[in-house]
């Protein structure tokens, strides 16, 4: 009976051994399972949040891509222009989620930068683009440049522009031949003079900025006939900047309502500014007599003479003073000369001069200089 009852006892051990062994194995097994089933699953779901995000890449891409070309079609060049080289603006955000930067490098090179974003993804694409703006720089860097001879009253000063790089310009720019009289009771320091043949050559004075002295007299957003007297000053109706004749933007407010108006304006013959504020270009057929306080920022190209007549006179950029009339009028007493008497100052400054410009000129892109970056 002891025999059997042992048996018993190690046929009963034995199977629940097996029944033990065999529920191991089922939940290892179980286990296994589950984990290569999670395993497959985050595989799937890695997956799919991949393809989501490559998705959401090239949208993100495609939207900074778009951000950087608006930004060259809404291009704002008299604000480009006045914009300091090295800083950097943000453009106001818009509905395509990307936020456009541009720096100015240099006088006449912009990076354009357009983040774009996803938030829930934690997705970001970056376009950049370079930009040059296509202006041909004055040969001449001086605030005077005269093919004709010019004559300086004690009150004259010449100043550069220490922002826009310009500190060692010179003052004046004159033809081999021209004479250079300064009144013997000019005390401090002379102006700098510059002889340079390019001063006789027709060219610096007829084409401007890449344009030719026809075209952009042909395009000209004021246009005065010969004699004209004028004192511009800026026009403002319901807050915003009315265009006329009379109305050259306004140069010592660049936020103000006509800070962006800067016009190319063209006189058929002689005229006479009796005082006022202006920028942009001014291109003179004939005689120019500035007989006021006059304050003016850009370029102005005379023809036919040069003559001041009243204290507190200030342009900022350049003035160029050719010796060939373009008009077939010629007044009595008018010569090709520069006369400059009384308080008058004249600020070279390669951006106040481009900025004249700045109604012509749109930038391009330097070629193999655009970039993406995926992060």
């Amino acid at each position: 009976m002891m025999r059997r009852s042992s048996a018993r006892g190690r046929t009963r051990r034995r199977r629940i051994c097996r029944r033990g062994i065999a529920l191991v194995t089922v939940l290892y097994f179980l286990v296994i399972g589950s984990l290569a089933s999670a395993g497959v699953f985050m595989v799937i779901r890695t997956m799919l949040r991949g393809a989501s995000g490559v998705a959401n890449g090239a949208n993100l891409s495609a939207t900074a891509d778009e951000a950087v070309y608006a930004s060259l079609a809404t291009w704002d060049s008299p604000t480009r222009l006045r914009q300091q080289v090295g800083s950097t603006i943000t453009l106001t955000a818009t509905a395509s989620r990307a936020d456009v930067r541009i720096t100015r490098l240099s006088s006449q090179l912009f990076a354009i930068v357009a983040d774009a974003r996803d938030s829930s993804d934690r997705v970001a694409r970056r376009v950049a683009l370079l930009v040059r703006l296509p202006v041909v720089g004055p040969l001449l860097r001086a605030a005077l440049v005269s093919a004709a001879d010019v004559s300086l009253g004690p009150n004259v000063r010449f100043v550069a522009d220490s922002a826009c790089g310009d500190s060692a310009a010179a003052g004046i720019a004159l033809a081999p031949d021209a004479t250079l009289s300064v009144d013997t009771s000019v005390t401090g320091r002379q102006p700098t003079v510059l002889r340079d043949s390019a001063a006789a050559d027709s060219s610096t004075y007829l084409q401007i900025g890449g344009n030719s002295w026809s075209e952009l007299a042909a395009a000209a957003e004021v246009r005065l006939a010969s004699g004209s007297h004028v004192m511009p000053s800026p026009v403002v109706s319901g807050g915003l900047c009315t265009a006329s004749d009379g109305n050259w933007g306004d140069p010592t407010s660049s936020s103000g309502a006509c800070g962006a108006r800067v016009p190319v304006i063209y006189a058929a013959g002689d005229l006479s500014i009796d005082g006022g504020v202006g920028q942009g270009v001014l291109l003179v057929a004939g005689h120019l007599t500035i007989g006021g306080p006059f304050v003016f920022s850009g370029q102005i190209v005379v023809r036919g003479g040069i003559e001041t007549l009243a204290d507190n006179i200030t342009i900022s950029g350049a003035m160029y003073a050719w010796r060939a009339r373009d008009d077939s009028v010629m007044a009595h007493g008018s010569t090709t000369s520069v006369e400059l008497t009384h308080q008058t100052t004249l600020r070279f400054s390669r951006c106040d001069a481009w900025h004249g410009m700045a109604s012509t000129l749109q930038p391009r892109r330097v070629r193999e200089h655009a970039w993406s970056e995926l992060f």
